[in-house]
């Protein structure tokens, strides 16, 4: 059986291609005017077609990716060029912005002069995401094989001479000495020991796949002040929970986990001992459609020198406290990274403590809310 004479001549079969097509495609007059948009444009920018064709290109173009483009259109116009393809960014309805591949070329009538321009657009922006995440994280590694690296040669060198020292101690018959000197190199191992547990706990975030489930964070949080019961100073803390949102959020229950014992932590190890009063609260509340868990206490806080520093890696803001890894919170802002969290450290009014704060967009699952006065004690978390 003949397959059927196809007229590619016929009017429709441009319209019909047009209309089917997977990626955007418009018709667009010299002046920058949409006359014709697809389906697919109308995805990508996220306008209906009839609001696209009150409209020119130009106003939902980046004005930093204006100018090239224009310049040109006026390549194409003058005959200088036929065609020109270009990365450029638009702006979505809703404000965000869109990476696209753009293609372009011109249609003229018999006696040559411009008709129309034929503009194609691809949507690139999860391409260019990627790419600009992996230059990202490649930049992040270097400078995170040069610290590591530096954090390991140094107790290293100094354990091959501690364990000299002990030797000859040992060999001048001067016990207290080289049992002093062994509890230096256990104090030394114990900090190396930390710093690899933790630089693993940095591959386990990026790396590990997780899936995004219902999590009930008032469990979580109970679990983890109880699992944190044991830490040094953790029974002079007056704790406090406050959970006015009560019910699940959809997230990722290993990352979600590790900010939360991160934030409580951190409270408990840089508490101002020098106070009578020192204490812990943890909230959680809904706002404007947003699930938010805010840890407060009155410890040493953060020098407002070192808050831009705050998620850096390798970065220690009180090492007479607390000698940790510099990677706390650092793994922090990787979590709430992956898991679209927006992380925020503020002071409290009268200028004594922190206030960290991770911010969720919520799910269509209504909470379960208690009175306002509900409150759990430190009694309750440990077991």
């Amino acid at each position: 059986m003949r397959a059927p004479l196809i007229n590619l001549e016929h009017k429709d079969m441009f319209r019909l291609a047009m209309e089917h097509s997977a990626i955007g495609m418009a018709l667009i007059s010299p002046d920058g005017t949409w006359l014709k948009v697809n389906k697919a444009i109308c995805d990508i920018v996220g306008y209906s077609e009839k609001e696209l064709l009150k409209i020119d290109f130009q106003s939902i173009t980046h004005p930093d990716d204006l100018r090239a483009d224009l310049t040109f259109l006026e390549q194409i116009l003058a005959g200088d060029i036929q065609t020109y393809n270009m990365e450029k960014r638009y702006f979505h309805k809703s404000g965000r912005l869109i990476w696209a591949n753009l293609t372009v070329s011109l249609v003229r009538n018999r006696a040559q002069q411009p008709l129309y321009f034929i503009s194609q657009i691809q949507d690139i922006t999860l391409q260019k995401k990627a790419s600009v995440d992996l230059l990202q994280d490649k930049q992040e590694m270097e400078e995170f094989a040069y610290r590591l690296t530096h954090d390991l040669r140094s107790p290293l060198s100094s354990m091959g001479c501690l364990m000299k020292m002990i030797s000859q101690q040992i060999s001048n018959g001067d016990i207290p000495s080289a049992l002093k000197t062994v509890q230096t190199s256990y104090d030394g191992l114990t900090k190396l020991s930390d710093l690899v547990s933790s630089v693993l706990d940095v591959s386990k975030v990026k790396l590990q796949e997780e899936n995004t489930q219902p999590i009930d964070v008032s469990v979580i949080v109970c679990e983890t002040l109880a699992a944190l019961s044991n830490m040094e100073n953790f029974e002079r803390l007056d704790i406090e929970t406050r959970f006015e949102y009560i019910g699940t959020i959809n997230t990722q229950p290993y990352k979600f986990t590790q900010i939360i014992d991160n934030f409580i932590s951190n409270a408990i190890k840089y508490q101002d001992t020098s106070k009578t009063n020192s204490f812990l609260r943890v909230l959680t509340y809904k706002l404007n459609q947003e699930f938010i868990l805010e840890v407060h206490d009155n410890g040493l806080g953060i020098d407002e020198v070192y808050r831009k520093k705050l998620f850096q890696m390798f970065e220690r803001f009180h090492p007479a406290a607390s000698v940790g890894t510099g990677l706390g919170l650092y793994m922090v802002k990787k979590s709430a990274d992956l898991l679209g969290a927006k992380l925020v450290y503020a002071v409290p009014e009268n200028g004594k403590g922190s206030i960290f704060r991770v911010t969720l967009p919520l799910d269509n699952i209504p909470p379960l809310t208690l009175p306002d006065s509900e409150i759990k004690t430190s009694q309750q978390f440990v077991q």
